[in-house]
Formats: C-alpha cells, sequence, structure tokens
C-alpha cells in the first residue's frame, strides 16, 4: 500500500515545516547526499525543460529571487539542518510569481517532473549496490519534489484566487457603471443579463451615486439587456422605489418590443415608475419635467 508523503502546513498566512518522521528525516538525508553532489549538472540539465518558459530560471530550488548558489544553501538547511521556513518561503513566492506572471499551470509541474526523472538515475547509480539505502534515498527524493511542488501549487492556486477575485470585482465595476451627465442627472447603462448578485451591485451603486453627485434624476437604460424577467422588473421597481425615497425621480429607458410583451405578460405594475421609449426619450422627459437643470 501506498504511503502519503508529508506536505507542507500553514497556520493562517504562515508557513509551518512539514512534520517528518524519523524515517522521512533519513530518506532525505540519502536524496541529498545525490543532490548536493550533482546539483550543478542538474540545475544545467533542467534548462531545456525550462526553455519554453522565460519565466522559469533556476527552477532546480523553484526560487528565481535569489541565486543558485543561495538555493542550494536553504536546501541544505531545510533537508540538513530541518531549517524549512527560509526554503518554502522562497518556494511560496515562486508559485505567487507564477500566478502573477501568468505562467500555466502545467509548464512549471513539467519542469518539477523534469527534475524528478533526472534525479532518479543518479539515486540509482549512487545506490545500487545497497537496496535498502537506494530505496531510502528515492522515497526521499519524492518527499522532496513533492514538498516543492504542493508548496508552488497551493501558492500559484491562492494567488490565481485573488488575481481572479480582484478581476471579478472590476468588471462588476464596470458593469454598472453610474455617469452623472450633467448636475443633477445621472445614467445608468445596463448591458448584458441582471442576476440577483449583479442585481444587488446595481443598486449599491446607484444609491451610492444620488447623494454623491446630488442627482435629481436617474435614468436607467435596458437597451443592452436580452431579457427582463419577473425578478429583474420587480428589482428595477424596488431600485426606482428607494431612489425616490432618496429625492430622487427614476425613469426606466429602452424597453424592447421583446421585453414589453414580457413584462406586460407577467402583470408588473410599473404605474409608480417613468418610461421612456429610449435613452434620448428619457433625458428628454427630464429636461420636458423640470427634474433637472
Amino acid at each position: 500500500m501506498a504511503t502519503m508523503l508529508p506536505t507542507p502546513r500553514r497556520t493562517g498566512r504562515h508557513l509551518l515545516p512539514p512534520d517528518l518522521s524519523t524515517a522521512e528525516r533519513d530518506a532525505l538525508a540519502g536524496f541529498w547526499q545525490v543532490y548536493d553532489a550533482h546539483f550543478d549538472p542538474l540545475a544545467d540539465g533542467l534548462d531545456p525543460a525550462a526553455a519554453g518558459h522565460p519565466e522559469l530560471p533556476g527552477f532546480i530550488g523553484a526560487a528565481g529571487s535569489v541565486e543558485l548558489a543561495e538555493i542550494r544553501e536553504l536546501i541544505r538547511r531545510a533537508v540538513v539542518d530541518e531549517d524549512w521556513i527560509p526554503y518554502l518561503t522562497e518556494v511560496d513566492a515562486a508559485g505567487a510569481r507564477y500566478a502573477e506572471t501568468g505562467l500555466d499551470f502545467g509548464s512549471w509541474f513539467a519542469t518539477g517532473r523534469a527534475l524528478r526523472m533526472r534525479l532518479t538515475p543518479l539515486v540509482v547509480d549512487t545506490f545500487r549496490s545497497n537496496p535498502e539505502r537506494l530505496a531510502q534515498a528515492l522515497r526521499g527524493a519524492a518527499i522532496y519534489v513533492d514538498l516543492m511542488m504542493v508548496t508552488i501549487g497551493n501558492a500559484y492556486l491562492a494567488a490565481k484566487e485573488r488575481i481572479i477575485t480582484a478581476q471579478q470585482a472590476d468588471i462588476r465595476e464596470l458593469s454598472t457603471p453610474v455617469l452623472e451627465l450633467w448636475d443633477g442627472l445621472l445614467l445608468l447603462p445596463l448591458i448584458g443579463s441582471v442576476d440577483s448578485e449583479r442585481a444587488a451591485t446595481i443598486t449599491e451603486a446607484l444609491l451610492g451615486a444620488i447623494p454623491k453627485h446630488r442627482a435629481r434624476t436617474i435614468v436607467i437604460d435596458i437597451t443592452g439587456v436580452p431579457a427582463v424577467d419577473s425578478a429583474v422588473a420587480n428589482h428595477l421597481m424596488r431600485t426606482a422605489e428607494a431612489a425616490r425615497l432618496m429625492g430622487a425621480t427614476a425613469i426606466l429607458a429602452g424597453i424592447s418590443a421583446v421585453n414589453a410583451q414580457t413584462l406586460a405578460g407577467i402583470g408588473i405594475d410599473f404605474r409608480g415608475l417613468r418610461i421612456a421609449g429610449s435613452l434620448a426619450d428619457a433625458i428628454q422627459q427630464a429636461a420636458t419635467h423640470g427634474t433637472v437643470v
């Protein structure tokens, strides 16, 4: 039965050293005997694996921010002195860099696999006369590579999640722009589908803009909304009522023929909301009724 390999641990944002048994530390020591003896040739040999990815210099230590000699010392301290945090910190930072530079997940993973493939024959050649030491050193190599890859992978995925979350926030902001056409008049042009999450964002953005711009009229243009169902219609009505309570008049513009038929069929009462056929009509209506200056 396969045994589970140790993995790095965290407490919040802080890395913790792997919880290694005596047998695992001995296995790493056997691995390090080979790795240390062949460190420079291994680094050179990995260059072809990383050639197509300029973001991967010095992948042998997975720490592009330090020189190769420093990486070697960090690995030695981790394996020999059991001082893992400095090395894991560099590896963790490398994983975040790979995500931030847009490096594909599979590219650095393939390079890690290349390291394992180059290590294995060296370990076999070193300990071929001692099967017990050979098995131990091979396990040590597996432990080291897996620790490195898991640390990079966790940092990579965490950074990607942060990037995606920030991008989603930017997209939400761009998808609900509240524009000041002139003093007292705001325009909210909606494009694309409106779900419950976006609806809440729309309301928050619009109601926040009313006092900021001292708006007296808001035009909600739904020309770019392909489908308006009962949920969207009810949301628009609630938004208009909230705007009215804040002293602003809402005008709904750009209802298509298809959406008009849908709204008529579901029986939404729009009597409390001003309606305009187009954006130009809505602006004219606002001026005509004296809601803007």
